[in-house]
């Protein structure tokens, strides 16, 4: 194998393997609120999140203190959350397969209402 044959491949190899191996795994974040925030138990309080399933996802469910009370279906959005009483909370966003199990791609974050 010549010097451009090895370049060539080296390139095809960095283009297609690597890409497919960082989304392989897929990836759930919260993008608001932010971990710790502290939020008013008065306002209407959102989460907003990003989710990209990986080749074993099917979709997201959204977790408060480890009770599901959503299916967020799309990968991107956000969901009014009903509210919360005062005091410290979990928020997770779980990917699950099909079957509703969850596949170990999350991310919760704890916050306190007021």
């Amino acid at each position: 194998m010549n010097t451009r044959q090895f370049i060539t491949a080296l390139g095809l190899m960095f283009f297609v393997a690597i890409p497919s191996v960082s989304f392989a795994e897929g990836k759930a974040v919260i993008t608001s609120p932010a971990d710790g925030a502290t939020l008013d138990g008065m306002d209407e309080n959102r989460i907003a999140y990003e989710v990209v399933h990986g080749p074993r996802g099917d979709h997201a469910h959204l977790y408060v203190d480890n009770k599901e009370v959503a299916i967020l279906r799309k990968p991107k959005g956000s969901y009014l959350l009903e509210t919360l009483s005062s005091g410290k909370h979990s928020l997770c966003v779980k990917v699950v397969n099909k079957a509703h199990v969850p596949i170990g791609i999350e991310q919760c974050i704890q916050v306190t209402v007021k």
